[in-house]
């Protein structure tokens, strides 16, 4: 075992060496653990505009059937409910949608409709099949769904025979297709990452903590064989599912890399610790990441420090918006870093990142927590937007309770400090 975490002590060294240096350069490291072992995942939420003036309803028994839909701008939406799908005869509503605000695609205008009444539930598949009014190339094709009114936004199945666009639904709500250039890809990609990272780190907290009091109480528990097993295959996932969709985010955007670099040495310490091989491939992940890195020096979205040669990703700007009382207009140097946004004398701190989490304290012992989602469709340091939601209460001789949806713009600003 010393001489296995000798090899697994340099291969990190190793990676560590080419990278560290250039991730401090970059971007300094967060405190603490980066990963919750207690939280589960949350998905993305979108905000949706539906147009109420574009629908089609139509009633659909056990022996299946269907319904169209074709919008003003020339965009047709069919419906194929096989037989057997239903259990009693059900009218089904499609309304087009307006917008989407808070999704990674290129512009808040996808082709796309909202099915209803929502949570329906299919015994068989149902086809969704969508033809756009202008064509969107295959390449730049983000084929997407969404739970309720705009929660859980995420890649749709489709089938993968097919020339035209079949969406393949066993419940509703919304679906549709826009167009995602390389960045936008890559933050969709980034956004599967992170998801798949808490869920991993949350199977592996509900393995190793009951595992934990089994042991202190002299329970039954799993061999060391055993959890060995069932931790490497965790392990094994993260390197699937985080670290090699973080490298495929970072080829398409090389913004990206420094997370893909984090997450591969958070990787390597969790081998580490858990006494498990590292894969084959991971000093070559690095310097692949390293690559990529280098690549991004000069470019749009960082800033020169002329005095020690090095360059620093960054993401200045002028963030404007809110909900109600709260109304912001803040400059932030860094949004890949913790921020603070501050109106109507609240005070809002973010995690820092394309997606995080964030927390307020205001006037009349106002406070409150919620997660919110940065879109920048043609990358940092270009314009974009924010959406945020949670829960918060004012407490006083009384508690008031509430919830809502925070909207913002984000303006690319000089670099600043």
């Amino acid at each position: 075992m010393a001489k296995k975490n000798l090899v697994i002590a340099a291969i990190l060294f190793a990676v560590l060496s080419i990278s560290c240096k250039w991730i401090n350069t970059v971007r300094p490291t967060s405190k603490g653990p980066r990963i919750d072992l207690t939280t589960p995942a949350t998905g993305l939420d979108v905000q949706v505009q539906l147009d109420n003036t574009q629908t089609a309803t139509n009633k659909i028994s056990n022996d299946g059937g269907s319904v169209s839909l074709t919008t003003a701008d020339g965009s047709s939406f069919t419906l194929d409910v096989p037989a057997n799908a239903l259990e009693a005869e059900t009218e089904i509503r499609m309304t087009a949608v307006k917008s989407l605000d808070g999704a990674p695609l290129a512009n808040n205008t996808p082709t796309a409709v909202q099915l209803e009444p929502s949570g329906l539930f299919f015994k068989e598949m149902a086809t969704l099949t969508i033809v756009p009014a202008k064509e969107i190339p295959a390449k730049e094709q983000i084929i997407f769904g969404y739970e309720g009114d705009g929660r859980d936004y995420h890649l749709a199945v489709v089938d993968p025979k097919s020339k035209e666009i079949k969406i393949k639904l066993m419940h509703f709500s919304g679906a549709g297709v826009g167009s995602g250039s390389d960045s936008a890809w890559a933050v969709t990609l980034q956004l599967q990452a992170d998801r798949a990272s808490a869920r991993i780190a949350q199977e592996l907290g509900e393995l190793v903590q009951p595992e934990r009091l089994k042991r202190l109480a002299g329970e039954n528990s799993l061999s060391d064989n055993e959890l060995d097993e069932k931790v490497k295959s965790l392990l094994d996932q993260f390197d699937d599912q985080v670290v090699l969709k973080q490298i495929a985010a970072a080829e398409l955007d090389c913004k990206h890399a420094f997370k893909a670099l984090e997450d591969l040495i958070f990787l390597g310490k969790l081998n580490q610790f858990f006494g498990a091989s590292l894969p084959d491939d991971f000093a070559e992940k690095g310097r692949k990441l390293k690559e990529i890195a280098d690549q991004c020096k000069g470019g749009a979205g960082e800033r020169e420090g002329k005095s020690e040669g090095k360059s620093e990703v960054v993401g200045s700007y002028q963030i404007v918006g809110g909900l109600d009382d709260f109304q912001t207009n803040t400059a932030v140097c860094d949004i890949m870093k913790p921020f603070k946004l501050t109106g109507g004398g609240i005070t809002m701190q973010l995690s820092g990142g394309l997606t995080g989490t964030y927390s307020y304290t205001g006037p009349f012992n106002a406070n409150g927590t919620g997660n919110y989602t940065i879109s920048l469709p043609d990358g940092i340091g270009k314009p974009g937007t924010m959406t945020g939601g949670g829960a918060g209460q004012i407490t006083g001789d009384k508690v008031y309770t509430g919830t809502g949806t925070e909207k913002y713009t984000l303006t690319p600003i000089p670099p600043c400090k």
